[in-house]
């Protein structure tokens, strides 16, 4: 099945290019979520320097290689079940082109051995549609990457729209989800119950394969801006127990590092660069030291 991986969003290069570096060296660090263009400085300064290390992988995010939401609403999770989060996406029809010339791009510096595998974020919520799901994921694990992983972290609406929805959003079902290996999903209340009832309901969902990873998605950041740092040791060690149990284990991918700037993101959230920072108002070294016990835990190989 594979080692159990462990990560924090938004660590490459191009949103943290000076913790990146520690980060790749790092002992408690076995993957990174590489978002930037294939044909960016950035992309390639991530990946040169996870290639520069074995025990290193990267998932590349691929939704703009088929996929393109128009709106000018960034922020769905408004405390509403409409809003004007309602984007208009577009597939397109040249996807496969644009796919293979990534590939080609991968192999041809010496990157391609450094993937595990490729990422896309809450596409239901961006109104991408079942058919188009299965479809783009099935091109890559088909013919395009078929030694490759695909994996998807899912929003609340896309898996349990019985908890949370917006605007009539497609959930997922077994046959648009059929070609991934890998799959999450997102929610940064407090921890309780209703954790094990949404991973029932995306297990469900997606057909209770019993080959299909999961991972979880700690909240390793001050979400909104007030919450405290007892809140997120909590939903990190509640998120790392409910790995532990799962018969297929993803990972862990701990949201987030960086501090999203306010026309990025309206929520206020704050990421781990602020809160590691010794002169800032709310910093938390418990919840970074935390964050390392468990990376090193899972690194190691404990959990297979």
């Amino acid at each position: 099945m594979g080692q159990t991986l462990f990560g924090i969003f938004h660590t490459a290069y191009e949103r943290a290019p000076s913790y990146f570096f520690e980060a790749a060296k790092s002992n408690y660090i076995n993957t990174f979520l590489v978002e930037s263009d294939y044909r960016s400085e950035e992309f390639a300064v991530s990946m040169n320097e996870i290639t520069r290390h074995s025990d290193k992988k990267a998932w590349l995010g691929v939704t703009y290689l088929g996929f393109k939401s128009i709106n000018n609403v960034t922020i769905a999770d408004n405390g509403e079940s409409k809003s004007e989060f309602n984007p208009t996406t577009e597939f397109f029809a040249d996807f496969r082109q644009n796919v293979d010339a990534m590939l080609a791009e991968l192999k041809a510096r010496g990157w391609y051995d450094s993937v595990e595998g490729f990422y896309m974020d809450e596409p239901m919520l961006w109104n991408i549609k079942n058919d188009w799901l299965e479809e783009f994921t099935g091109y890559f694990r088909t013919e395009a990457a078929p030694e490759k992983r695909f994996f998807v972290c899912f929003s609340i609406a896309g898996v349990a729209p019985e908890f949370w929805t917006i605007n009539n959003i497609e959930p997922i079902n077994p046959k648009s989800t059929r070609f991934l290996t890998d799959v999450a999903f997102d929610m940064y209340h407090k921890w309780n119950a209703d954790y094990n009832e949404v991973l029932r309901l995306m297990l469900e969902r997606t057909g209770n394969r019993k080959d299909l990873r999961v991972w979880m998605i700690p909240c390793t950041m001050n979400y909104r801006g007030d919450k405290s740092e007892e809140y997120c040791i909590e939903h990190l060690n509640g998120c790392y127990e409910t790995l532990k149990k799962l018969p297929c284990k993803g990972g862990l991918m701990c949201f987030t590092y960086y501090t999203f700037l306010p026309e990025e993101e309206a929520l206020g959230n704050i990421g781990l660069d602020k809160l590691t920072e010794r002169e800032y108002k709310n910093y938390w070294p418990e919840l970074m030291s935390r964050i390392k016990e468990i990376g090193r835990e899972i690194v190691s190989g404990e959990l297979g």
